[in-house]
C-alpha cells in the first residue's frame, strides 16, 4: 500500500511538473492558422470588383512585452475595365493575445497595423486607397476568430483547457498559467 501510495505521489508530481509548462509556441500558432483559418473574399462582378486572400501568415511572440505579431501576406486582386490590378500585399500587426476560458481559444485585440508593403512596390499608389478597406477586413477577421483553440479531444490539451485561466506572452511562446 505504501509502494501504491508513493508511486501515485510520483506520478501526481510528475504530472503537476508537465503541467505546469505547456506553452503554445509560434510554429504552433503557425500551423494552426495555416490549417484552420481560411481568408478570402470576393466581392463585385466580372467588370468591377476585388479578391482578397491570405496566403502565408508568420507569428513572432514576444519581441514586445505582451505582443504578439501576426504577419500576413496577401493576393489581391481589383478588377475594373479601367486599370486592372494584382498585388502581393504584406500586412504585419501587433496584437494583445488573451485566452477566452469558456471555450478554450485565444484571441487578439488592440490591434494595430505597423508595416504594410505591396509587390510590385509601383502598385502601393493604386492600392493605397482600397488598403484602409482591405486592413478594415483583415483586422476585423483577426479580432473575431481565434489563433488557437485548444483541442479538448486530446486528453492532454482537455486538460489544459479546463485549467488554464490566462496566457503569458514569453519570447517564441505563449505560457498557459493555471492559476490567477
Amino acid at each position: 500500500m505504501k509502494i501504491l501510495n508513493i508511486t501515485l505521489c510520483s506520478l501526481l508530481l510528475l504530472l503537476t511538473g508537465c503541467v505546469s509548462q505547456y506553452s503554445i509556441t509560434e510554429k504552433e500558432l503557425e500551423g494552426y492558422l495555416s490549417d484552420e483559418m481560411h481568408f478570402e473574399i470576393k466581392e463585385g462582378n466580372q467588370v468591377f470588383g476585388i479578391e482578397l486572400k491570405v496566403n502565408d501568415i508568420d507569428v513572432i511572440l514576444g519581441r514586445k512585452a505582451n505582443t504578439m505579431s501576426v504577419t500576413a501576406a496577401t493576393l489581391v486582386k481589383v478588377r475594373n475595365p479601367l486599370l486592372p490590378i494584382s498585388a502581393d500585399l504584406t500586412a504585419t500587426f501587433e496584437a494583445q493575445p488573451w485566452y477566452d476560458a469558456s471555450n478554450h481559444s485565444v484571441y487578439l485585440r488592440n490591434l494595430n497595423l505597423v508595416r504594410f508593403e505591396s509587390e510590385p512596390k509601383h502598385i502601393e499608389k493604386a492600392i493605397g486607397s482600397i488598403a484602409p478597406q482591405l486592413m478594415g477586413f483583415l483586422t476585423q477577421f483577426l479580432e473575431t476568430q481565434p489563433v488557437y483553440v485548444l483541442d479538448t479531444k486530446k486528453s492532454n490539451q482537455a486538460l489544459m483547457a479546463e485549467m488554464t485561466k490566462r496566457i503569458d506572452v514569453k519570447p517564441g511562446k505563449l505560457v498557459l498559467v493555471f492559476d490567477e
